[in-house]
């Protein structure tokens, strides 16, 4: 067994040995468990800045919009199993602005989760968020089981060469993912509050994984997520990722920030916001190009999760 594998399956023990199964509380999805970037979205054009390719800096990819269908589907049972279970079908598709209005390739990534409560005897005792939380906050626990691919089934690489096929080249990985995450109950300043944060690490294995993907395709990667509220009504998501692979793989960093508002918090799940990116394109085999932009559109964040509000 390789140090990798052996060290994620030390982790995951640790955290089952870990969960809290006081008073069995029913656990309900929350926005800290479900990272932000799997919430259902429709950005409308291509935004605003550029890509570098191959060929250096070029425009943006013409765009009538990019939709992300994420509906969430979650199982939990009665007080006396303190685990819930999320699935989703998540498709991302991108409606370029050409003839005939093509949807190229969408991603498909569907996912399993499973989540539960945890508890840290350290960070309870000392209380090591009290300056910046109102209340201590909830740990937990989630093991996510996804797939990434692009439906295409031509070779990787354009025949007798390392280029990629963008246009028609296969591409499939399946991941697991070990997070830990932070929910507080209530804030405490006026202006500006952190409310919850997530920490995950994601790690792609060989199963349905395209052989030609090994060294321009990351395996590992973690990701720092963080949700501020400001001003009541706007919520702030950045994250942060570091993406690692093997046979010569350069690293790769990205971040992805939310900004959204909701107008009518109590008669919609609609929210208008903006998307700013910096990092490798995510739209599957893409993923060779990077991607610099700020794009507008709407975002829905569902009732079932929960989104903290002022009193």
């Amino acid at each position: 067994m390789s140090t990798k594998n052996r060290n994620f399956i030390l982790l995951f023990i640790f955290l089952l040995l870990n969960f809290d199964n006081i008073e069995a509380q029913n656990l309900t999805v929350n926005s800290s468990i479900i990272s932000s970037s799997d919430n259902t979205y429709v950005l409308f054009g291509q935004g605003f800045g550029n890509r570098i390719t191959k060929n250096g800096v070029e425009n943006l990819e013409p765009l009538l919009f990019e939709a992300q269908l994420a509906p969430l589907f979650t199982l939990q049972f009665n007080k006396k199993v303190p685990f819930g279970f999320v699935l989703s079908p998540k498709i991302l598709v991108r409606m370029f602005h050409e003839s005939s209005n093509p949807v190229k390739s969408p991603s498909y990534m569907p996912f399993i989760l499973i989540y539960h409560k945890i508890k840290f005897p350290i960070l309870n005792r000392y209380n090591m968020f009290k300056s910046i939380l109102a209340v201590k906050p909830t740990f937990f626990a989630t093991y996510k089981y996804g797939h990434h691919s692009n439906g295409a089934s031509g070779p990787y690489f354009i025949p007798n060469s390392r280029e990629i096929d963008i246009a028609s080249g296969s591409f499939s990985t399946d991941y697991t993912e070990v997070a830990f995450s932070f929910l507080s109950g209530d804030t405490i300043h006026k202006n500006f509050d952190l409310i919850s944060g997530r920490i995950a690490g994601e790690y792609h294995i060989g199963l349905n994984r395209e052989d030609s993907m090994r060294t321009t395709y990351y395996y590992e990667r973690i990701n720092l997520e963080l949700r501020f509220i400001a001003f009541k009504t706007v919520t702030i998501v950045p994250i942060f990722s570091a993406m690692f692979g093997e046979n010569g793989f350069t690293p790769k960093y990205s971040m992805d920030t939310y900004i959204s508002f909701r107008p009518f918090p109590k008669k919609s799940d609609l929210a208008v916001f903006a998307k700013i990116y910096i990092g490798p394109d995510y739209y599957n085999i893409r993923y060779v190009n990077t991607m610099r932009y700020i794009s507008f559109g709407i975002l829905i964040e569902p009732k079932g999760l929960a989104i903290i509000k002022r009193k």
